[in-house]
Formats: structure tokens, sequence, C-alpha cells
């Protein structure tokens, strides 16, 4: 599926829609941790998954740094979310301002970490929209090394793959199995629909009880 595409299908989903489609499907289970967040209230994630991951460095003063980092941006594409994988690490800041400048001018859509970030400052004013669990001054040269990238990772028990689709805003982050993709959508604009239904009920004074029996939702 196209990224535009996707930003058509996915235009009123939001994480909490994305989760309520996905328990639907008994898909219950594909929630970030709630300290996954937006490094600035105004960043929001759409688009699949590029995966990496990173270890703890086997050098604390290699010689050539930063080499599997390189190796793993060489390959994303325009549209397609980083996946910043550390074992929720924090040893380092993993994401800072010149990568962000670089995807940035790749249009890549944006990053997402169980680790922790650099440079807030200066991020959170930008529109890259960043997730992670928080920040540390520390760089990752010597300390968290990328060790592969393209291949399935895991932040916070929850499993991603590389083309599955995020959908992150303040609520958190939901993770859409890139098979389920068309299907969420699809349950998701029912539901806003018939919660749309509901709003009107109870907005002129109906009983919550009432409407909830109608609709089903709440």
């Amino acid at each position: 599926m196209s990224h535009p595409s996707l930003r058509r299908l996915f235009s009123t989903v939001s994480s909490a829609l994305a989760a309520d489609a996905l328990d639907h499907l008994d898909l219950r289970n594909q929630c970030l941790p709630p300290d996954v967040v937006p490094l600035a209230p105004s960043h929001t994630l759409l688009g699949p998954a590029f995966c990496l991951r990173a270890e703890p460095a086997r050098e604390t003063r290699p010689t050539v740094p930063y080499q599997g980092l390189l190796r793993a941006m060489d390959h994303v594409q325009a549209g397609e979310i980083v996946v910043f994988a550390t074992g929720r690490s924090d040893a380092a800041g993993v994401w800072g301002e010149l990568i962000t400048t670089a995807c940035h001018a790749r249009r890549v859509a944006g990053a997402l970490t169980d680790g922790l970030v650099r440079d807030a400052a200066t991020l959170a004013g930008g529109t890259f929209p960043i997730f992670s669990r928080g920040t540390v001054p520390y760089d990752s040269k010597g300390r968290l090394d990328v060790v592969e990238h393209g291949e399935p990772v895991t932040l916070g028990g929850v499993p991603i793959r590389p083309g599955d689709v995020l959908v992150g805003d303040l609520d958190g982050v939901t993770v859409v199995p890139a098979e389920a993709v068309v299907r969420v959508a699809e349950l998701v604009a029912d539901k806003r629909a018939t919660e749309a239904s509901f709003r009107a009920a109870v907005a002129e004074g109906g009983s919550l009880t009432d409407a909830f029996q109608r609709y089903g939702v709440l």
C-alpha cells in the first residue's frame, strides 16, 4: 500500500480507535507501554515501520563509530517510521537533531524508540514526530550500537514487523499488523459513525444507559 493511500485510509484513525478495532479482531496486545510518549503534544505518527535494533556497545572508544546506524539509515524510505529498539536502555540518547535533519529531508515520517533521545528542546519545536521514553544528554557512541535492521523487533512486549503500521498520538502508540490495515480502517469508520449517533443522543439529554443499549459504544 502506498503511503498516500495509507494516509487517506487512516485519515480519521486515532491510536485509541485503532486499539478498539484491534480488540474487535482479538488482537489485544498492540499498544506500547504508557511511558512511550511524543516529545511534543503536536507530534503524531502514521506510517509503516522500518525496524532497527541496538545492543550495548562492545567498545567504549570505537575507531569507526555509528556504522550499524549509518547502514540502517541508508535503507529507510520516505514515509516510513524508524522504529529503534534498544531493550528499554537508559544508556544513551539514540536519536538527536542531526539524524532528524537528515530524515526530515528524506521525508521519513517519524521516529519511535523504547529508549531515550537528546537535543530535546530543538526536536520538540520541530515538526518531525518523535516518540520515546524520555531524554538524556549521553551520546550513543561507545554505549549502544545498531546491530541489525530490516528485521522484526519487540518494544514493550509488542512485536513490530517491517511494514506494520504505527498510529501514535497523545494517547500512545498502537501497532496495526500490515495484514489488518484495511479491516481496521473499516471498523474505525463504522465505530465513528456509531459514536456520532451516541454523542448526539446524550448531547440532547438522553440517558447514558439508554444510549449505550442502543448503540453499544462508550
